[in-house]
């Protein structure tokens, strides 16, 4: 809550007309490093999920739309892919929002 805080602050002072280049430098870095680590990210999840496509012979979407149908079992690989779904899901939503930051 601390973060928010501040950032709070910093959009009361900027509203307030002291917006300088290097709040907006620092910002778009902080930006674009919580993007280069999301991406990293991303690729980890990715690499699992081939993981799996090839174990399967099946590729993700497909997966994911056959686990959502019920059409699978609960086996622990099945749970773990869907998570895996699941958590790049999210960091591609967080990620849209990070590249809408830096343009």
């Amino acid at each position: 809550m601390e973060t928010m805080h501040k950032i709070q602050t910093l959009e009361k002072l900027i509203n307030l007309g002291t917006e300088d280049g290097l709040i907006d430098k620092t910002l778009s870095k902080l930006i674009q490093y919580k993007t280069n680590k999301m991406e990293r990210e991303l690729q980890e999840l990715e690499d699992s999920m081939k993981k799996f496509e090839s174990k399967y012979n099946m590729d993700t979407e497909t997966f994911y739309k056959k686990f959502e149908e019920g059409e699978l079992g609960d086996e622990m690989d099945f749970l773990e892919w869907y998570a895996l779904c699941d958590m790049h899901k999210r960091i591609m939503q967080r990620l849209d929002i990070a590249k809408r930051g830096i343009d």
